[in-house]
């Protein structure tokens, strides 16, 4: 991203300072809660792996695992893919999902939900107050145009995460399980959208979401109906909501992801639909465009910036884990045709889509 700079031994005094403002703000965006890893050492083990040893590649511990504290957004995916790798388990996101269940994962914001009147009330909370859970990711709510669906999008902030699946695979299955365990078993996904290909089984990810599951989606984020938002919640604990609101603001209530990570969300949940001008962008964070170019400008850099680190990053995504044909890629980012995708990769990445696609073949083990 573009910094600012001065003059002389005080331009370089002013650069260290901006970049090391810089990467304490993207670090404090990228925070999420400790017990999104609750149950993973004991689960490692069980699957005949070093539980400390793979922690301790993402400077983890067993413990942390099992505290109200905070771990980065990095070091989630990371440990995932590491721990799936290593043991061989496609399905060790959905498996660590499916042994938390429910919605103590989510901490304070996860009281609040199952104490709301109902389902929509809990979707509404989560959606505006996921900060109290994550500043790693930003969780969005959508309707379909006939107002039938409603879709729960989810974003990670961290840029150039090459390996995601198994935390989104997680963080989705633990989002149908906590529908459930809300709802008493009445409203759970149906329907689920990921970005990546399948990684395991069809017949896993029937197991796991009980609904129709598709891959190399626009989004990644789960369908419910309209009808699922009137369901009330199953048995409330015996507290009172505005104390545990109250928790929620008192905490967590100045708690924001770095304004850019915000930005670079959005661009990434409409970047496919080929209006993620400024604009377009600004309209969903109910901002003027003048507005949100002067918030870019305070944290050092600009919206063609972070665009242009979007399309890089879901380019190289798409490139490295899916077999999509090169137009299909163009479609998911944006561009009016594929030879302006293969112009932006020329100038952005030194290759073609093509010369890309090969050496992240070639780079397979």
């Amino acid at each position: 991203m573009a910094l600012t700079s001065g003059s002389g031994h005080q331009k370089m005094n002013r650069q260290t300072q901006d970049t090391v403002a810089q990467w304490m703000a993207e670090s404090a965006s990228q925070t999420i809660q400790a017990r999104i890893l609750r149950f993973l050492p004991e689960l490692i083990r069980e699957l005949g792996g070093d539980a400390e040893d793979i922690l301790g590649s993402f400077d983890l511990d067993c413990e942390s695992c099992e505290i109200e504290g905070a771990v980065s957004c990095r070091q989630w995916v990371g440990v995932l893919e590491q721990a799936a790798a290593t043991l061989n388990v496609d399905d060790l996101g959905m498996r660590l999902a499916e042994r938390q269940g429910g919605t103590a994962l989510f901490g304070p914001l996860g009281n609040v939900m199952r104490n709301c009147r109902n389902f929509g009330e809990s979707l509404t909370y989560a959606a505006t107050h996921n900060a109290a859970h994550s500043l790693g990711a930003r969780v969005w709510m959508g309707r379909t145009i006939s107002g039938q669906t409603v879709f729960m999008g989810h974003e990670l902030l961290a840029e150039d995460i090459s390996s995601r699946s198994q935390a989104i695979e997680h963080a989705l299955l633990a989002g149908h399980l906590a529908a459930r365990s809300m709802t008493g078993g009445h409203v759970g996904a149906r329907r689920v959208h990921f970005r990546h290909e399948a990684i395991s089984r069809p017949s896993l990810y029937r197991r796991y979401f009980q609904c129709n599951v598709r891959f190399c989606c626009n989004e990644d984020g789960v369908a419910f109906t309209a009808e699922d938002l009137s369901r009330p919640i199953f048995d409330p604990d015996e507290v009172s909501l505005s104390e545990l609101i109250e928790r929620i603001e008192r905490e967590y209530g100045t708690q924001r992801p770095a304004f850019q990570a915000l930005v670079r969300s959005v661009v990434m949940q409409l970047l496919w639909t080929g209006n993620s001008a400024v604009e377009d962008v600004a309209h969903v964070l109910d901002l003027h465009s003048r507005a949100l170019h002067r918030r870019l400008q305070s944290e050092h850099c600009t919206f063609q910036t972070i665009k242009d680190e979007v399309r890089r990053d879901v380019l190289m995504y798409y490139l490295r884990h899916t077999a999509l044909p090169l137009g299909r890629i163009s479609e998911k980012l944006g561009f009016s045709e594929q030879s302006a995708m293969s112009r932006f990769a020329r100038t952005h990445l030194n290759a073609t889509p093509r010369q890309l696609r090969q050496s992240c073949v070639a780079a397979l083990p």
